[in-house]
């Protein structure tokens, strides 16, 4: 509600003989109640009209500064443009500063030539007024720029914490799914493979050693995986003590996924002792008229790879047994291959 009150003010002063022509001053004050009601509306602004409020102040108080009666209503005047110069520097960044500025020198140029003229103000009270003015938009302009910068780096952080594991830095579901939207490619010797990492024994070091220890685990296990990482593989934490590892590849490195997770976890010196399934599927398969979304394919294979895994806890028949779902285009029935 600042343009209305603005403008009321505006009116007031104009009849209270504090300007040389109050039909001016009216007239260019009512349409401030108009853009009042504008934005109480709350309909979102476009960028046209933003600017065309922007205008409308710069003008209205600029052509009031010419018409007062009085050298220190002309600076409140100046003062009130601090309110469009805010709006400005908030709603559209350093272009718009600069034209603000621009402006700023013009009104206040023109205070000092009125006050010059009509002679009712010292040149230390000018010069007081004038830097006073000055110093309020700068600081105005500062606060600002501190704010937004504030803002947009705590919104960058919390954008990275929604789409990452906060303990081991690695995507979640969530940041796996904004990946599959953003990847582009794809072809037909391209394979979407899938790996699902349970850790064995995770249960017992949380309740022999404490849960610092366990985190320890997952934040040791979340680093040997970084060396899988790459611009088409990405590493999540599904949750709990279970990982995913989601690649984009060649039909050679698909079969090669589970060997490659095993040599990850082992590296280091200390064996992470996990079991591991994977499931891979061709692009191929997927060949039409409508492309199958990414992530789609993504979670099929999450359930597959799932109980690809279960099936090696359940066989027990070494640490970190692997089994590998293939369904190519050549095997469409699909078989689990033991790569232990």
């Amino acid at each position: 509600m600042c343009a209305p009150g603005i403008g009321a003010a505006a009116i007031t002063l104009a009849f209270a003989r504090m300007s040389t022509i109050p039909v001016l001053c009216l007239a260019i004050s009512i349409p401030a109640f108009a853009w009042g009601l504008r934005y109480a509306s709350r309909r979102p602004v476009a960028y046209v009209e933003s600017i065309a409020y922007i205008v409308y102040c710069d003008v209205a108080i600029t052509a009031g500064v010419c018409v007062v009666t009085q050298t220190g209503i002309a600076f409140l005047k100046l003062v009130w443009l601090v309110a469009a110069n805010t709006y400005s520097f908030a709603f559209h960044g350093r272009v718009a500063m600069a034209a603000q500025a621009a402006v700023t020198a013009l009104a206040t140029a023109l205070t000092v030539g009125g006050a010059v003229i009509r002679g009712d103000s010292s040149v230390p009270a000018l010069i007081t007024t004038v830097a006073t003015v000055v110093l309020v938009n700068a600081v105005a302009a500062w606060a600002i720029y501190a704010g937004m910068s504030l803002f947009a780096e705590d919104a960058k952080d919390k954008d990275y914490l929604a789409r990452h594991d906060e303990l081991t830095g690695l995507l979640n579901r969530r940041g796996l799914q904004q990946a599959c939207q953003d990847w582009v490619g794809g072809n037909a010797d391209t394979h979407v493979v899938v790996a699902v990492i349970d850790l064995n024994g995770f249960k017992s070091i949380n309740d022999n050693q404490g849960h610092h220890a366990g985190d320890e685990v997952l934040r040791q296990t979340a680093l040997k995986l970084q060396a899988l990482a790459g611009p088409d593989t990405w590493l999540v934490r599904l949750g709990g003590d279970e990982f995913g590892v989601v690649s984009v590849a060649g039909s050679s490195i698909a079969l090669d996924c589970q060997r490659t997770i095993e040599k990850a976890l082992g590296a280091g010196g200390v064996t992470v002792d996990a079991s591991v399934g994977v499931a891979s599927e061709a692009f191929s398969r997927f060949d039409g008229a409508e492309p199958m979304p990414l992530m789609t394919i993504v979670a099929d294979l999450l359930v597959k790879a799932d109980s690809a895994m279960y099936a090696v806890k359940r066989s027990s028949r070494s640490p970190a047994a692997g089994l590998i779902e293939r369904r190519l285009q050549e095997n469409p029935c699909g078989s689990l291959i033991d790569l232990g």
